[in-house]
């Protein structure tokens, strides 16, 4: 075997390792997965699974690296004002397709300490793409806010986004976390939105105005 093709083997084992605890992760919890059932998973022993991650924070690290990337890709979009449903819908897409971050987070920063400090940069980094993008609506005459209020849709917004998980589960009984429970974290923060919009922006998001009640 060439080296070329020995490294392409490590690589994608550790592509298959890493797409199956996302999974499990996603399914049980960090805490409530083994090495064994990792191993299982991804059809390999376990001292293969050693060989590539010897414990579990180096994948809860290398997870939060693909997280990252992809919170980066999403946070950056927008740039076209017209298209803000779909950029909304990309931050709830990645919500669950992570969920374990956002639902496990008190553990997970148990197991690997460092990402705390990565986490502050990238949330730093999301809420500041985020009043780009709001900043473009007020421009295209889509949401009427002052700068002030922007600010506080973007810390309101982040809040419900990233503890909307955590309020499921402890107002609701939530345990086993549906997409229509990510669905319906999108509409609460539209909701936050609503207020600011003006008839175009209703326009563009297929929001019908509200009919005023007749007067008697």
């Amino acid at each position: 075997m060439s080296e070329n093709t020995a490294t392409r083997t490590r690589q994608s084992t550790r592509g298959r390792i890493l797409d199956a605890c996302r999974g499990l992760f996603n399914e049980r919890g960090p805490a409530d997965v083994t090495t064994a059932q990792i191993a299982t998973t991804v059809g390999i022993n376990e001292g293969n699974l050693y060989y590539h991650f010897k414990r579990k924070e180096q994948i809860l690290e290398a997870l939060f690296g693909e997280f990252e990337q992809e919170l980066r890709k999403v946070a950056a979009g927008g740039s076209d004002p017209e298209r803000y449903g779909d950029y909304l819908s990309g931050w709830f897409r990645l919500m669950w397709e992570w969920r374990f971050f956002y639902r496990d987070g008190g553990l997970i920063y148990r197991l690997a300490p460092s990402l705390r400090s990565r986490l502050q940069i990238l949330s730093d980094y999301g809420q500041d793409q985020v009043r780009r993008v709001l900043e473009g609506q007020s421009r295209a005459g889509f949401i009427q806010a002052t700068p002030e209020e922007i600010e506080q849709l973007i810390v309101n917004a982040w809040i419900v986004a990233t503890y909307w998980i955590d309020y499921l589960r402890s107002r609701h009984g939530v345990a086993q976390i549906t997409r229509e429970h990510v669905n319906w974290g999108a509409l609460q923060v539209m909701s936050l939105f609503r207020p600011y919009l003006t008839p175009a922006g209703m326009a563009m998001l297929g929001i019908k105005p509200e009919r005023s009640a007749p007067l008697l």
